[in-house]
């Protein structure tokens, strides 16, 4: 029995130191492996982090510039439990300089009257002032103050607001899925933000502890240049142009297809250049007549050197200013309309409405939510439908839109879809993932110098005479449409062109929206437009 009752105890006492050891051996484990870990996390618990922006990305431009404009919110955060730990009976000058700061500045910022409730924290927003004066107080109990960088969206049609916001101004809806809005917004969901650490010690003081910096987080990098774009914005926002509510100039580098400028005069007004808020965007008028014309030219269905009359008749559509008997090349010079209805049913209107699609026309070429994709009536068989609609009536389009017509004559006839969002680069501007671009032929480089030096005599002394300037090589056409808006009766002056600086092509849309029915023209509005700005970036 004696020996029955040692082998338990003995099994017992093993037992026991085997616990013990397997106890040592973790606080081993704890001490020098699990420390670091462990004292992180308890410390985290007296941490508060807020995030210091609403955006978790950059937007950066070609060069690498920070395109958002943001503005200062500021923030003081009480952590009530702690907050009720001062000795309110001690004379404590900072402890009522709180008190009395926030009160003043905010009648609902009584923190006397605050309950200790399982309620953490209550953060307040304040101004830079009352924030200036919160932050240099000391020994405070359960406070801290930070500040907040939000992207100032007071310009909500600018296009690098509407990039960067997925759901509509309207009812705050998110985009549709395949929007270039929600292409971005997928790509920077999980991107984490940039924090600022609040750390409270034993005494309940809470001071910053530095910043949480994130790390591999995607950002966007534009086709834009933020210098040629605020050269434009200045060109715009000049007296000379105060009369002119919205204005949308765009800026491609003819071979790459970049944008280098998106720019609206009044971003305030729904986005005149992807045609936002309209019904498929604007009547483009004889800007126009360029498809029709490399078109034909392509097809051989025009004559470079036959004359076309020009003469006062009943259908007469240059409104008592016949031209006689012109060519191709002075019809165009002209904009001459009789003979562009002429040539427009002569190429035929499904050869040159398939040319136009080709070059990006009547779709969408960013795939903003908002952006119109324009349209056309086709034309009823013998009632002059086909007239118009080679003198650019009866259809719609947008200003991005526009620009590849003269691009395409400028990259010797090779359509170049413009690209607004160049990579997806890390915080260093590094390339992610590098966006192709896309090109096609349309007609030869033959067409394509014939429209070239066609496009040039307009600007030298056609109807764009005003855009002219010395020793540099510029094509373009002016545009005169009218259209209908709601009740009111509208028009609008365009100028599509290409330009040379530097031995290199670039290709500029003005559009002037509402301009003056009777008395003004594309070429007397959007061409001197033109011209400060070719100035104004040429300087460089």
């Amino acid at each position: 029995m004696y020996m029955i009752y040692k082998r338990k105890a003995i099994k017992i006492f093993l037992l026991m130191c085997f616990i013990f050891l397997m106890l040592i051996i973790r606080i081993v484990c704890i001490m020098f492996y699990d420390s670091k870990e462990l004292s992180t996390k308890a410390e985290l618990q007296y941490d508060d982090t807020p995030a210091l922006s609403d955006i978790n990305y950059m937007l950066f431009d070609y060069n690498g510039r920070q395109l958002l404009d943001y503005k200062n919110k500021y923030y003081v955060v009480i952590d009530i439990g702690t907050f009720h730990q001062n000795n309110f009976d001690k004379n404590s000058n900072d402890l009522y300089s709180l008190i009395y700061i926030l009160k003043n500045y905010n009648n609902d910022y009584d923190l006397l009257n605050i309950n200790n409730t399982e309620n953490n924290s209550l953060t307040y927003e304040i101004d830079e002032d009352t924030y200036d004066k919160l932050k240099n107080l000391k020994g405070v109990k359960g406070f801290y103050t930070y500040m907040y960088s939000a992207v100032d969206r007071s310009a909500s049609w600018k296009i690098e607001n509407i990039l960067t916001d997925p759901k509509r101004l309207t009812d705050k809806s998110f985009k549709t899925l395949d929007s270039i809005e929600m292409q971005v917004y997928n790509k920077t969901k999980d991107n984490k933000y940039i924090k600022e650490r609040f750390a409270k010690d034993v005494n309940g003081n809470i001071s910053s502890k530095g910043y949480i910096m994130p790390q591999n987080n995607v950002n966007v990098r534009l086709t834009f240049d933020k210098n040629i774009e605020d050269k434009v914005k200045d060109t715009l926002n000049s007296d000379k142009y105060k009369n002119y509510s919205q204005i949308g100039v765009i800026i491609m580098d003819s071979s790459s297809g970049n944008i280098l400028a998106m720019v609206n005069k009044n971003d305030n007004d729904a986005n005149a250049n992807i045609g936002a808020a309209t019904e498929n965007g604007y009547v483009p008028g004889s800007i126009f007549k360029i498809i029709v014309d490399e078109t034909g030219i392509q097809n051989n269905s025009i004559s470079l050197t036959k004359s076309y009359a020009c003469l006062p008749s009943s259908i007469s559509m240059c409104k008592g200013r016949e031209h006689g008997s012109i060519t191709v090349a002075e019809a165009l010079a002209e904009s001459c309309n009789n003979v562009f209805a002429k040539l427009g049913e002569d190429v035929g209107y499904k050869n040159f409405i398939a040319s136009a699609k080709s070059q990006g026309l009547f779709n969408k070429v960013f795939n903003f939510d908002s952006e119109a994709i324009g349209d056309y009536v086709e034309p009823i068989k013998n009632a002059g439908g086909s007239r118009l609609i080679s003198i650019g009536q009866n259809m719609r389009i947008t200003p991005i839109q526009a620009i590849s017509i003269a691009n395409t004559v400028a990259n010797d006839g090779v359509y170049v879809k413009p690209r607004l969002i160049d990579a997806y680069v890390d915080d260093n501007n590094n390339e992610i993932t590098k966006l192709p671009s896309q090109k096609k032929t349309i007609f030869s480089k033959n067409t394509a110098d014939i429209m070239k030096t066609q496009m040039i005599q307009v600007v030298k002394k056609g109807t764009a005479y005003l855009g002219n300037i010395d020793n540099i090589e510029i094509g373009g056409k002016t545009g005169t449409s009218t259209r209908i808006d709601g009740s009111n009766y509208c028009s609008d002056g365009w100028f599509i062109s290409f330009f040379k600086l530097k031995d290199k092509y670039y290709s500029m849309v003005v559009f002037v929206k509402n301009i003056d029915v009777d008395n003004e023209e594309g070429g007397t509005t959007a061409v001197p437009i033109f011209k400060d700005i070719v100035l104004n970036i040429s300087k460089n």
